[in-house]
């Protein structure tokens, strides 16, 4: 069974963050897409929704971005004990 991508612009829509914001995650390296398209679109995986998520809690707590991109890209992080 192929697995579900989604449009900058769904992820946007179910995410409530604007595609410019998410254009922005993307250029720091934040929340990179799964794929592009042949003609270059972003392609969000379920996989990609969950690193948002947890970018928008880390936003929710006052981190910084670079703080954010840290800790989800640090295999020993304990997210448990940040919160």
């Amino acid at each position: 069974m192929a697995k579900r991508t989604y449009l900058v612009k769904e992820v946007a829509a179910l995410s409530g963050v604007t595609v410019r914001a998410l254009h922005h995650y993307d250029e720091l390296g934040l929340l990179t897409p799964n794929a592009r398209t042949a003609a270059g679109y972003r392609l969000y995986s379920d996989d990609d929704l969950l690193r948002l998520q947890q970018i928008l809690i880390g936003r929710e707590l006052g981190l910084s971005l670079e703080a954010i991109r840290r800790s989800l890209d640090d295999p020993g992080f304990d997210r448990r004990a940040a919160l």
